[in-house]
């Protein structure tokens, strides 16, 4: 339980601290879409790229198979998050928005952070949990545009240049293919380069939270609570179920990769869902509310994961 509660709650704390400054205007609003932007285009990229070009070669192939496994389980949730938007007959801008934010979880800025305050960032996990992220971020990337895109007023060609331009200039992919090709070509790099990547990782994940925590929406909750709570059940609940059930069924997952696929399994929604959700058309107040009650929702899911299984 101490381990939950020490790795839990300082996440919570950043995340409300960033809710407060926003709601009280301590700062701009500009500011925090502002850091959440350094974080996505400088920080982050600098974290995964400096952990993955100093890591084993040997967990490459292990954080390869727990990004897929993040895959799989988003598909199949975000078909029956489409199947229950159905079931209460939201219009389509609401189907596409739920089904997006029940498969699209908070990798990077939710997820990760809670390896890292647990583990530490040169441990086994976080380094699988990192690794994990190539596949799965290109892959929740056009998913999500699949998902969202309004196909009866879309040219369905400029859909897919769109989406493969996206994912091909993802920052978070790119440094993680950088990462990945460095360390398999050994590749040395300078210690004065090396310690500003390393520093510049740093930064990323207390950034990430207070960006997390302004982001949070309590003001569509009133008007879009049912259909959000489902669509944050079936991220926070239905998809760590989901993948624990195959890894149980495989018997082929260690310790290490259960811990850190039932982590990110268990990670809210992603707030980049809002923002698409927005600009695509969806319903953006149904994203906003999935965003907040899955990020309430994924903090005591995720404590129970620790305390089960961080002993082992």
């Amino acid at each position: 339980m101490s381990i939950a509660f020490t790795s839990i709650l300082p996440i919570c704390l950043l995340i409300a601290l960033g809710t407060v400054l926003n709601q009280k205007n301590f700062l701009p609003a500009a500011f925090f879409k502002q850091l959440n932007r350094l974080g996505f285009y400088v920080l982050l990229p600098a974290l995964l790229f400096h952990s993955i070009s100093n890591a084993d070669a040997n967990s490459i192939a292990p954080g390869l198979r727990i990004g897929m496994l993040l895959c799989g389980c988003s598909l199949a949730v975000a078909l029956v998050g489409w199947l229950a938007a159905k079931a209460l007959k939201l219009p389509l801008a609401g189907c596409r928005a739920l089904a997006q934010a029940a498969m699209r979880g908070n990798l990077a800025f939710s997820g990760l952070p809670i390896v890292l305050f647990t583990f530490g960032a040169d441990s086994e996990i976080a380094l699988l949990a990192i690794l994990s992220l190539t596949p799965a971020i290109p892959f929740f990337n056009l998913l999500a545009v699949l998902i969202l895109t309004p196909y009866e007023s879309a040219p369905q060609g400029r859909v897919i240049r769109n989406t493969v331009l996206g994912v091909a200039g993802n920052p978070l992919v790119i440094s993680c293919l950088l990462g990945i090709l460095a360390l398999t070509l050994q590749l040395k790099i300078p210690a004065p380069l090396q310690r500003t990547v390393k520093t510049l990782g740093e930064a990323a994940l207390p950034c990430a939270l207070l960006s997390l925590g302004a982001a949070l929406s309590f003001s569509t909750l009133k008007t879009k609570f049912y259909p959000a709570l489902i669509a944050a059940m079936l991220k926070t609940l239905l998809m760590p179920l989901l993948g624990f059930s195959v890894l149980l069924i495989s018997a082929t997952a260690d310790h290490a990769t259960l811990l850190t696929a039932m982590i990110f399994l268990a990670s809210p929604t992603a707030v980049t869902s809002y923002v698409m959700a927005e600009q695509m058309g969806a319903d953006k107040e149904l994203a906003a509310a999935a965003v907040t009650l899955s990020t309430i929702c994924a903090m005591p899911v995720t404590a129970i994961i620790l305390y089960l299984l961080a002993r082992g």
